[in-house]
């Protein structure tokens, strides 16, 4: 890779860049624009267990295949169900929310939700 220093880029060059950092940004806003508030949250939760799990990844250690990383990820999720409750009422009782044995406060995490109920039926027995 070509190490570039400030003095060897032009006006034109800078221009270039910020203009394709502008089309990336509306690239993802118009994803996440057009995800319902379903989706978004799912996408939310996902991305930033894996973001967390991918931190605590050691280094040399081999990264597992794509399935297996996926299941880590929605097990850690399940684990904070306070944290992920996108992926945490995955699977709601089919009662719920009114005939809902085991409903759990969400607490509001602004800007991203104001809080709420989820199901707990399929919470682990040991939480």
């Amino acid at each position: 890779m070509t190490d570039y220093r400030e003095d060897q880029v032009t006006q034109t060059l800078a221009d270039y860049f910020a203009k394709r950092d502008a089309a990336r940004a509306n690239r993802v806003r118009a994803f996440l624009d057009s995800l319902t508030d379903r989706e978004r949250a799912l996408v939310q939760d996902i991305a930033v267990m894996g973001y967390v799990r991918g931190t605590m990844h050691s280094e040399g250690d081999r990264i597992p295949k794509s399935p297996a990383i996926l299941s880590e990820v929605v097990d850690a999720c399940f684990a904070f169900p306070d944290l992920y409750p996108a992926v945490a009422t995955i699977e709601p009782c089919p009662r719920f929310p009114e005939g809902c044995p085991n409903l759990r406060a969400v607490p509001p995490n602004p800007p991203e939700h104001d809080g709420g109920v989820r199901c707990g039926c399929a919470d682990d027995e040991e939480a």
